[in-house]
């Protein structure tokens, strides 16, 4: 075969055709739909009979104009080899992936525009779902949604309705149907306030009793409010300098009626439950404090939930002529937002209205949803004949969508319930535990607001019987930071680090001036940013896959190193070569049964893998995966071809990791299917305990701990597993290393300063 035709099979030169024709058949055969118990999305569930149910998912994600930078999947593809490694462990697993789209920054990008949010947002939805499908991520895509969705946003409205219909029993902590607090006061079991009889009270008195009660309420209170973005803001959208995390605007003290969520009544069991969850300890302490800090500046006071803004969804209120807030029935929701153009904050006639301490006045606003035709009043029957009735035009915030998603992916198109009880129950309920989403894996930064808020909303509905678990989240992971370089001007300004040049005395300059090199956070705010889609066109979503995997444990920071990407590739090129014959394309694999020591190193790497895939220590599993692909290509280059008994279970461990590639080389080795569903390896235990030389370890010349290799490890190996031990980091630490000594099958000597 001429060099041409060599070069055409070669991993490279194939990767990104393999790569999109996994994917469409991914799509078209539907790979990764995980049927439900009942209902639309049951069809197919007899298949899963045998397996326990699994249900993994990730953090909300905000659809960004500019799509996903490299950070972002970190955490989407953690979860995604752990749902391909459970998978093939016999688990039927749920991984699904939607998009919290409303908030203020579309909003502001609105007004910036004039382009309308849902279009902007939508947009920003279409670019990340195709970065995502480039990336290969196994979700059930019949169960997306945006929280901008109206079919969506109707049961957030339904959810808040049955908040507004509850009181918490301070007998039990408990959430319970305001009908059950009118009935104890009815008969007498619960004495009103001021200690009258239920039947002297007036109509306006027993509401007032009520309305006092309720877990969703009407209060004048202090707000922190943006005049420039129109809409008060809650303390953790507010600097440290007091002003907006969104525009950098001043933000002032006033009194606003709003509405407010009593999840103050359930601080009790929201600090006692987290003893039941598999949680950082770091994250329940954060809650904890929040929860309980007597000083006034981290202690939970109850939720400020009206915004003065457009993109959120409408409350499912209305109010009669007396002023009184009245719940829509359910037939009415939902409760959709009005077509408009114009979102931005206009000053109402009626003038100057104190907000501060000092006497400083600004002019009030006019919510936008108060400027649609024909929004603010409605007429309307609620069960007196049609009355006139005025609209909130308030909005929900942010929050409000994100507290209940996880319930919504397990039933995404009941019209009928939150989900059916059934498929509920299925996906989130386990004997003998809490139960909850199995693994729940997002950024540290949301330690406090969204999960303190998700497990608020989750307990009431738990109490109320539309959930069969007392915690949303069983197990909860989060991944660290990608950082990147990062750089400012004189002024201090970030610029666009994909525009710095380097000169040839390594002194980086943007537009010809000198700027200065800062490390930080991956994202936006620093303009420091990379996007997946370059990185998958040159080398394809696998190398990144694995290079994101392997920089590092999940839990921990790590910095982007572009130059390292290259390792990733060759791990990936090298298996292609241990199994497929770059001459003929075809597999370069034997029926031979491998030698001992090959067998050896497959089972124990097969052992540790399993662990690794386990724990989410996928950067140990690949490095335990190169070292026997290695291994397996020098077979190939040496005999010309690689043991099945190899080749396979080699193929199927880096499936999770590298999903295009490995089914490539399993279609190649002569299986029909997809292997998402195929066995992964389990080790022969007599083969997969190796036997190991222990070397003595020496700093500054006195033996400090006992270093386990395999026999016959050469230098390069030994000082990998000296520099992954524990105790080689805890006896060095930041000090310098001058030289490290190794003499092979005898000793170790590190001599530092």
């Amino acid at each position: 075969m001429n060099g041409r035709n060599e070069q055409a099979q070669r991993y490279t030169a194939l990767a990104a055709d393999i790569e999109a024709r996994w994917q469409r058949r991914w799509a078209e055969d539907g790979t990764f739909w995980s049927p439900n118990p009942a209902g639309p999305l049951s069809p197919g569930f007899e298949r899963m009979a045998g397996r326990k149910p699994l249900y993994v998912l990730d953090m909300f994600a905000y659809p960004s104009g500019i799509g996903l930078h490299v950070g972002h999947p970190l955490g989407y593809l953690a979860t995604d080899v752990f749902a391909r490694f459970a998978r093939m462990n016999g688990r039927h697993v749920l991984h699904a992936f939607g998009y919290d789209a409303f908030g203020l920054p579309a909003e502001q990008f609105a007004i910036d525009t004039g382009q309308h949010p849902r279009v902007t947002t939508e947009e920003n939805i279409t670019i990340m779902r195709e970065q995502l499908r480039r990336l290969g991520m196994g979700h059930d895509t019949r169960r997306e949604f945006a929280t901008s969705d109206p079919g969506y946003y109707r049961w957030t409205q339904w959810i808040f309705g049955r908040i507004y219909g509850s009181w918490c029993d301070e007998r039990t902590g408990r959430a319970r149907p305001v009908a059950d607090l009118i009935a104890e006061f009815e008969t007498g079991q619960r004495a009103t306030q001021d200690g009258r009889p239920w039947a002297e009270l007036t109509d306006a008195e027993r509401r007032r009793v009520v309305d006092g009660r309720r877990l969703a309420y009407l209060s004048d209170e202090p707000v922190n409010w943006c005049p420039a973005l129109g809409t008060v803001l809650a303390n953790e959208e507010v600097t440290a300098e007091g002003r907006s995390s969104v525009g950098d605007h001043p933000v002032n003290r006033r009194q606003m009626r709003q509405w407010m969520l009593r999840i103050t009544a359930f601080a009790g069991r929201l600090a006692d439950d987290l003893d039941l969850v598999d949680w950082p300890e770091s994250i329940k302490r954060m809650q904890r404090n929040w929860i309980r800090t007597p000083d006034g500046t981290l202690r939970l006071r109850d939720w400020l939930f009206s915004r003065q803004r457009y993109w959120g969804e409408p409350f499912p209120i209305v109010y009669d002529r007396a002023g009184q807030p009245v719940l829509l029935p359910d037939e009415m929701l939902p409760v959709e937002l009005p077509a408009m153009t114009d979102f931005r904050p206009v000053p109402s006639p009626e003038g100057a209205v104190e907000h501060d301490g000092r006497g400083e006045t600004d002019t009030d606003v006019i919510p936008p949803l108060g400027r649609a035709p024909g929004w603010s009043t409605v007429e309307i029957d609620l069960g007196d004949g049609r009355q006139i009735y005025r609209r909130e035009l308030n909005t929900m915030p942010q929050w409000a969508g994100s507290c209940w998603y996880d319930l919504r992916y397990l039933d995404p198109s009941d019209d009928e319930a939150l989900a059916d009880p059934v498929n509920e129950a299925y996906w989130m309920a386990r004997p003998g535990r809490p139960g909850g989403v199995d693994l729940y894996v997002g950024g540290a930064e949301h330690a406090v607001l969204h999960l303190l808020y998700a497990r608020f909303w989750h307990k009431v509905l738990y109490d109320l019987g539309y959930a069969s678990t007392s915690e949303p989240f069983a197990r909860l992971v989060n991944q660290g930071y990608v950082l990147a370089d990062a750089f400012t001007d004189e002024r201090g300004r970030y610029v666009p680090a994909g525009e710095v040049v380097t000169t040839a005395d390594g002194s980086p300059t943007y537009r010809g001036k000198p700027v200065t090199r800062r490390a930080g956070k991956m994202g936006k705010s620093l303009k420091n940013g990379i996007s997946p889609d370059e990185i998958c066109r040159r080398y394809g979503a696998d190398t990144l896959r694995v290079y994101e995997m392997g920089m590092g444990p999940l839990d921990a920071d790590r910095q982007w190193r572009p130059e390292d990407i290259s390792g990733a590739h060759r791990f990936l090129q090298r298996l292609w070569r241990a199994v497929v014959s770059e001459q003929t394309g075809r597999p370069a694999v034997s029926d031979e049964e491998p030698d001992e020591a090959t067998s050896r190193l497959l089972h124990a790497t097969i052992a540790a893998v399993r662990a690794d895939f386990g724990e989410l220590k996928f950067n140990t599993a690949i490095a335990r995966l190169t070292e026997l692909t290695t291994a397996a290509a020098r077979i190939t280059a040496r005999d010309g071809v690689l043991p099945r008994a190899i080749a396979e279970p080699l193929v199927l461990m880096v499936a999770p990791l590298a999903p295009h590639i490995a089914e490539e080389l399993w279609h190649r080795l002569g299986h029909a299917g997809t292997l998402a569903y195929e066995e992964f390896p389990r080790p022969d235990p007599a083969l997969a305990v190796a036997p190991v030389v222990r070397l003595p370890v020496q700093v500054n010349g006195k033996t400090r701990f006992v270093l386990p290799v395999r026999p016959g490890a050469d230098r390069a190996d030994i000082e990998q597993a000296l520099r992954a031990a524990p105790e080689f980091a805890s006896l060095t630490g930041d000090r310098a290393i001058d030289r490290i000594v190794i003499v092979p099958g005898r000793i170790v000597s590190v001599l530092m300063r």
